[in-house]
């Protein structure tokens, strides 16, 4: 019977290992498509700007889980007095985030837009196990413009940029 339950908890520690969970206290792995700089991440919007790739925007973003599982419960709105729903506020953070992908692909998608910098008007947040870098601007030029490079424009088209262990994704765009 020893047998048989050391060869049932090998398998189970194996098949946990091999899907890449964990049993208990073990932390997330690294979130997907995050990049390492602002700067990284401001090139990919223009790039998926230029390319009209609302797909790739919305990767750039963070995702449900990931804000349901470790963002909202950092926020002071998820816990009392509020306790909000964190469905509730992903559902209207994610409506903003589509209806601003739209817009802005409407907008400058195929522009032919170059990356000039990633700037933060406003103070850094610090939560549980993230920042949120505030009053986000991007500043392109018109690669097409007469002469090149001539048309610089800022533009307030991301909302906050999340960063956690040293890597940034989007955490809205503006509507």
């Amino acid at each position: 019977m020893a047998f048989l339950t050391n060869y049932c908890l090998e398998y189970v520690l194996i098949a946990v290992l091999l899907s890449g969970g964990c049993l208990v206290g073990c932390e997330k792995g690294a979130w997907k498509n995050s990049l390492d700089s602002p700067d990284q991440l401001g090139m990919a919007v223009v790039d998926a700007l230029n390319r009209k790739d609302i797909e790739k925007l919305n990767r750039l973003r963070v995702q449900r889980e990931e804000y349901l599982d470790w963002m909202w419960p950092a926020f002071p709105a998820s816990r009392p007095p509020n306790n909000f729903p964190g469905d509730f506020a992903w559902a209207n953070l994610n409506k903003k985030c589509n209806i601003g992908m739209k817009k802005w692909i409407a907008r400058y998608g195929g522009h032919s837009l170059r990356f000039v910098d990633i700037r933060f008007e406003k103070p850094t947040e610090t939560y549980d196990g993230f920042q949120l870098l505030r009053g986000t601007v991007l500043t392109l030029q018109n690669a097409a413009s007469r002469p090149p490079g001539s048309e610089i424009q800022e533009m307030k088209i991301l909302g906050s940029v999340v960063v956690k262990d040293n890597s940034y994704k989007l955490l809205s765009y503006e509507d």
